[in-house]
């Protein structure tokens, strides 16, 4: 049995396929030429220097390089720039499609509650309450009812929380409440020994309000006769999450001063009865005045806006008391206030320069945190919101038992503390904040890579298929021209027959004529020297 060995294929062409090729390749490399002419790409002039000759021939050169050398620093900061911007766009990005995540858990816990706790920050009432949320929850179907419980109200003078008390109860039941700042952790009991001096951190700080919210929630779960889901939301830093540590007792969520820290649905049993959603926080919406954003946003503030977001904030404030507050003189705008509370806090840069941009944050870091005691006053006359109705406030009130709230609520505001009206900051708010709570209500910019790329790969795509066609059409018509110019050489016999008497005369002729020919012609040279010699 004997296999014989596969010969390879033979190379060898016809003369017309050969010299196709070699034509079509020419007219390629023809058309990129003249594409390239179009453009006018030249070849950079080579530099000949500064002849020795030249007077002051050291300073030229010296100052030659010095622009050189201002050109590659230039470069440098140009490309530095292009990659910052990259980075931000990057950046952008990401926090566009973790917002777009929490929006949808957020509506998901809004739909599979039974009871909303949209949780305020009693210092600013009004701007930490969001209309959306409210109408969300009475179109929804399911009969659900929602509650406001207005979260630390140990930062407010003890007579702002009383009017605040009076005017949202007015519009939907609202429960006062004081979280615990320290809950115990699940795993200290195992890694403490009895006989050891252990203090436990949960009594330094008490809770106050959350027998209050229990009763209420255990009273709704008798009368649907079912373990009742109870969803928390609110904007960020209103305290949510603490609050759900404070019904459950132990450290069951995760808690900072760090904007957006919850990111993700969990699920706490409270008891048999109750069962709670903690979710993400409310995202703020890009139309806000810029003071809403700077207390209710998540996004990173970038460094260019920090001194605008703190001008913000200190417009709607008491200048004297926030010159008390942070022991600082007096200034006559944002940017040397921040000056002054670098210096004052010992934050700066080489040379002994402030850094402002620490300070902006520092203070954005105080006001959306715990530190700060501020107070906003409510509307000297009560009005109904625009998002709700006589008919769904009706039914809010008709859920819940108003007489015992009230009375429970007289009983927390008496054993929490509160600061003195003197050293707590005015503060004027600007209203309702309002919220994204559909996907569909984020801004446009939000666009995905994916679809920018796919488009990208079809311009591309049809450009390169439009550069074949033309390439093409151009080597058909270079064919046509090559078959118009074929039949010339039997003219020429002709016309030598007819009227070419004189050789001398014609062959003059024929060479003034051949540098008007395409470059095609120059093939058929040796086919009219031919047709000369008969």
């Amino acid at each position: 049995f004997y296999i014989s060995e596969l010969k390879k294929a033979s190379k060898r062409m016809t003369c017309h396929k050969r010299f196709k090729i070699q034509k079509k390749v020419r007219e390629h490399n023809r058309k990129v030429r003249k594409e390239a002419k179009k453009r006018g790409h030249k070849k950079p002039k080579k530099d000949l220097g500064v002849p020795n000759a030249a007077p002051f021939k050291e300073q030229v050169l010296r100052e030659a390089e010095q622009r050189k050398q201002r050109q590659r620093e230039e470069l440098k900061k140009q490309q530095k720039l292009d990659r910052q911007k990259g980075l931000e766009k990057k950046r952008k990005q990401e926090a566009n499609k973790k917002d777009a995540a929490k929006v949808k858990l957020s509506e998901k816990v809004i739909e599979a509650s039974d009871v909303v706790l949209e949780v305020l920050d009693a210092r600013d009432p009004l701007g930490s309450r969001c209309p959306q949320v409210e109408q969300l929850v009475s179109q929804m179907e399911g009969d659900k009812k929602i509650l406001l419980v207005l979260n630390k109200i140990d930062l407010i003078p003890k007579e702002n929380l009383e009017k605040w008390l009076d005017y949202l109860n007015q519009e939907l039941p609202t429960i006062a409440f004081k979280s615990a700042m320290q809950q115990k952790d699940k795993t200290v009991k195992k890694h403490t020994k009895r006989r050891s001096a252990y203090l436990d951190l949960s009594r330094s700080s008490l809770c106050f309000g959350s027998e209050c919210l229990l009763k209420l929630l255990r009273e709704h779960s008798v009368t649907k006769e079912r373990v009742i889901q109870v969803g928390v939301v609110g904007f960020p830093n209103t305290g949510k999450s603490s609050i759900i540590n404070s019904l459950k007792e132990v450290r069951a969520c995760d808690v900072g001063p760090v904007r957006g820290l919850t990111k993700c649905l969990q699920i706490v049993h409270i008891n048999k009865q109750i069962k709670m959603l903690d979710s993400p926080c409310i995202i703020a919406a890009p139309s806000n005045s810029a003071l809403a954003l700077a207390l209710r946003s998540t996004a990173d503030i970038d460094a260019e806006n920090l001194v605008g977001s703190v001008g913000a904030i200190l417009k709607h404030c008491s200048k004297q008391k926030i010159m008390l507050h942070y022991n600082v003189p007096d200034y006559r705008n944002s940017l040397e206030f921040l000056t002054l509370l670098a210096q004052k806090r010992g934050m700066l840069k080489k040379g002994g320069l402030a850094d402002t941009e620490s300070a902006a944050k520092l203070f954005l870091y105080d006001w959306t945190g715990a530190k700060v005691s501020y107070y906003s006053r409510p509307p000297p006359a009560w009005t109904l919101s625009p998002h709700l109705s006589r008919e769904i406030v009706a039914a809010a009130q008709q859920a819940f038992n108003l007489q015992d709230l009230e009375e429970d609520n007289k009983s927390t505001i008496k054993g929490s503390k509160y600061p003195n009206e003197a050293s707590s900051i005015a503060f004027q708010s600007l209203g309702f904040t309002e919220g994204i709570i559909e996907e569909s209500e984020l801004p446009e910019e939000v666009v995905g890579l994916e679809k920018t790329e796919a488009s990208e790969d079809e311009e591309e795509l049809t450009e390169g298929e439009d550069e074949e066609d033309e390439i093409e059409s151009d080597i058909e018509e270079s064919s046509a021209e090559w078959r118009g110019w074929s039949s010339w050489p039997q003219s020429l016999s002709m016309n030598k027959r007819v009227h070419c008497r004189d050789s001398t005369t014609y062959t003059c002729r024929l060479f003034l004529n051949l540098h008007v020919l395409p470059k095609q012609a120059n093939s058929f040279l040796f086919e009219i020297q031919w047709y000369l010699c008969l």
